[in-house]
């Protein structure tokens, strides 16, 4: 019956535009250069074609009165009015402007679908390829602090664990994806965010708060899905950098990108690579790391296949192998240092997508599959303890159909619904060489079920409505779980320019080891882990966010101005508390259930290009956040606040480009007071120390040299931490407190790079 059901729907929706009457042909250009590969489309009949290498396009279409819409990454969509007769033909010129701030950026994470973002009921943010080249990012976690509501910071000086807060929310509480799949395992988000290379990343989409839920029960904090570059045209690149870290530590990296796309542009492949070696740095000279030492290769690939205009199949594959070691006595093995910890990681992964459209294009079916391995030898030890090493595992694979119906010819204005199933398994594993470690064999498994509805109302009026259902098992639980997560969300334009949304989303948390719990944690000497405990129940949360947006662009001219409220409560937190030791003798923390928490405040963005030499961005974030009652995170401290996450943070860009060979760079990312703990150890007694406020300012300079008519040599130098802005009042020696760090992530660092390539204009 379902499948009956299935195809009439199929059949019925498909009873639109399937005669062309006439023609519309013509050329795409921009400074009076043709532009080739741009999509060009009828917006309501979803019937479209590529221009060619010179720019040309004919499309066939209906007769009658058109909405004809050209897409090209980095340019401003154009939309034009035509009226067509039988048999009639018509020529178009048109020309495409450069969309410096990406108002026309096409997103998938507010929807599960590609939209432009201003048409998008949820507000998602986006920072592209060329944002993480202006700001030289070598890896994803150096770009993530260039959106408001975001901000990365490492936790460790032993293993350099780094995690990214979403509107001051811990790591655990975002959904991580790779092109939309939920791929990123507990071990990924302890390292995995300085793991993915820059030179990889074709975009960082954003959601946060509300509006989220429909990717999963992890999106309590908001989402950041990762899309790696698509082959798109034929380019090669291959470059080098050097960094000095404070003047004395070497961090190099060499990168590669190579694409082929057949002439009909029906098949192609993007391999990608990545080869870092950095030096561990010592900044107070006690001979313990607080920057760690590592070792990387990683290598992807990306390739796809069209059968049709309407059939597509895309495989893509990651493998890394990393090293990475801190502590002291580097050029020892672990078990002769007197702290060390060592992960030495393999990861490979992979998925396959189908994409199909019907005939007439208003129904897409999408079946994707994706799995991770994730092996990790280590070592978490003092005191030359042999018995500190360990072998932890994560696997996850995902399953998942996705059905988009478009019923526009049935329903006045638009309607589109999307729903679909979507299954996930992880299974975390840990032994440790000490058999007073109780072993840790951890099995989830996931099914979801959602469905959405994406209605525009009026040409100025779009509502958005959809629902997670979510069966939750695992080995180390005796009950199953089935929970709802509703999402809602408006947008409402109340003229070309002005721009308000809305959103409200349910999100939960299982009883689980997450991410941070599968880290070891060397605390003064002092190996300790993390336990559950018996009764831990699972989280519930509310988010509310709502923002007005005020969009304008003429030309060649940008201006995009944001404000965002947002409200998140959390019921039954999951908190960690001290415990001295476990019947054998061991340091633990445990997670524990506390009181709700409430995390409120605002994120305010300006972007600003008034033309394609300019442009200037500036983010911020004021927001509270705090426990219902008190706690004890650590022995000897209670507190009702959110730890680690300043009232005040935000940051900044402006680039200048005179010409097209010739880039200047300015950045800045502040971090504004906190309260970090600080174990006793190193100092007399444990306290809450409340950090110092730190701007991190960088300056860079790109020049780009032609060798020939195809390739060109780009030069770039700069400085990051100009200021040096970095924490002063690190603890020393053996017995410090590894985990009291904050702030930038690097001291003063000069870097040069090399890049040799086609299109690095």
């Amino acid at each position: 019956m379902k499948q009956l059901i299935f195809y009439i729907v199929f059949f019925v929706t498909g009873l639109v535009y399937s005669q062309h009457e006439g023609v519309i042909k013509g050329t795409i250009s921009h400074a009076n250069e043709a532009l080739p590969y741009v999509s060009v489309y009828i917006k309501e009949a979803n019937i479209g074609t590529t221009s060619n290498s010179e720019g040309y396009f004919e499309l066939e279409v209906p007769e009658g009165t058109h909405t004809l819409l050209a897409n090209y990454i980095g340019f401003s969509s154009v939309e034009q009015i035509v009226t067509i007769s039988h048999n009639e033909t018509k020529t178009l010129n048109i020309v495409m402007y450069e969309d410096a701030l990406g108002l026309d950026q096409v997103v998938v994470s507010a929807t599960k679908n590609e939209i432009n973002r201003r048409e998008a009921p949820v507000l998602v943010t986006v920072t592209n390829a060329k944002t993480l080249e202006k700001v030289q990012a070598a890896t994803l976690i150096d770009g993530l602090n260039f959106q408001p509501g975001l901000r990365t910071e490492t936790n460790c000086q032993n293993c350099g664990f780094s995690q990214i807060r979403i509107n001051g929310l811990e790591g655990a509480y975002s959904q991580i994806l790779i092109n939309s799949k939920p791929v990123f395992g507990s071990l990924n988000g302890i390292y995995g965010l300085e793991q993915i290379p820059s030179n990889m990343i074709k975009q960082i989409e954003v959601t946060r708060g509300g509006g989220s839920a429909i990717f999963g029960s992890n999106a309590i904090a908001g989402t950041i899905n990762i899309i790696t570059k698509d082959p798109i045209e034929n380019q090669f690149q291959v470059g080098t950098t050097a960094s000095l870290i404070s003047g004395e530590s070497l961090d190099a990296q060499l990168n590669f990108n190579s694409t082929f796309v057949s002439d009909d542009l029906m098949k192609g492949i993007i391999l990608s690579g990545s080869y870092r070696d950095r030096a561990a740095y010592d900044h107070n000279k006690d001979s313990f790391t607080e920057i760690t030492a590592l070792n990387n290769i990683n290598f992807g690939l990306k390739t796809f296949y069209s059968f049709n205009d309407r059939k597509k199949v895309t495989l893509d594959f990651t493998s890394l192998t990393e090293d990475r070691r801190g502590g002291d006595a580097l050029d020892k093995a672990p078990h002769n240092a007197n702290i060390a910890e060592e992960i030495k990681t393999k990861v490979v992964g992979g998925g396959v997508v189908y994409d199909y459209f019907n005939k007439s294009y208003n129904n897409k079916v999408s079946l994707y599959s994706n799995i991770q391995n994730t092996v990790s030898d280590n070592y978490y030890g003092a005191e030359q303890d042999i018995l500190g090493y360990g072998l932890t595992k994560d696997f996850t694979t995902v399953l998942g159909l996705q059905h988009m119906v478009k019923l526009d010819s049935i329903i006045p204005k638009s309607l589109e619904i999307t729903s679909g199933a979507e299954y996930r398994y992880s299974a975390i594993s840990e032994v440790r060489e000490n058999p007073l470690v109780v072993p840790l064999d951890q099995e989830v498994h996931t099914l979801g079920l959602f469905t959405q509805i994406d209605w525009k109302i009026k040409d100025n009026l779009k509502f958005l409505s959809g629902l997670r259902g979510e069966f939750f098992t695992s080995n180390l639980e005796d009950d199953n779980l089935f929970v709802l997560n509703p999402r809602v969300s408006l947008l409402y334009n109340f003229t070309e320019t002005w721009s308000f949304r809305a959103g409200y989303s349910q999100g939960f948390r299982a009883p689980q080891f997450f991410s941070e719990d599968v880290h070891s944690e060397v605390i003064t000497g002092e190996v300790r882990d993390i336990k559950l405990a018996n009764d831990l129940e699972m989280e519930r949360s509310h988010s509310f966010i709502g923002s007005l947006e005020y969009s304008h662009q003429h030309e060649g001219h940008q201006l995009i101005l944001t404000f965002e409220g947002f409200v998140t409560r959390i019921n039954n937190p999951f908190v960690y508390e001290d415990r001295d030791v476990d019947q054998n003798g061991l340091a633990f923390k445990e997670k524990i259930n506390g009181d709700a928490v409430t995390v409120n405040g605002i994120n305010l963005e300006m972007k600003y290009s008034p033309n394609t030499k300019f442009l200037m961005q500036l983010g911020g974030t004021i927001q509270n956040s705090f426990f219902e009652s008190y706690y004890n995170p650590e022995d000897g401290i209670s507190t009702n606040k959110i730890l680690r996450t300043p009232q005040v943070y935000g940051n900044g860009l402006i680039a200048y480009t005179p010409t097209d060979l010739w880039s200047v760079n300015l950045t800045g990312v502040y971090t504004g007071k906190m309260f970090v703990p600080h174990l006793e150890g190193f100092i007399a007694e444990t306290r809450l120390e409340e950090t110092k406020g730190l701007l991190d300012i960088g300056v860079n300079v790109s020049k780009i040299f032609l060798l020939s008519e195809d390739y060109q040599l780009q030069v770039t130098g700069g400085i990051k931490n100009l200021f040096n802005q970095y924490q002063d009042d690190f603890d020393s020696t053996f017995n410090r407190d590894p985990n009291y760090i904050y702030g930038p992530s690097l001291p003063q660092t000069f870097f040069i790079g090399v890049k040799i390539g086609n299109s690095l204009f």
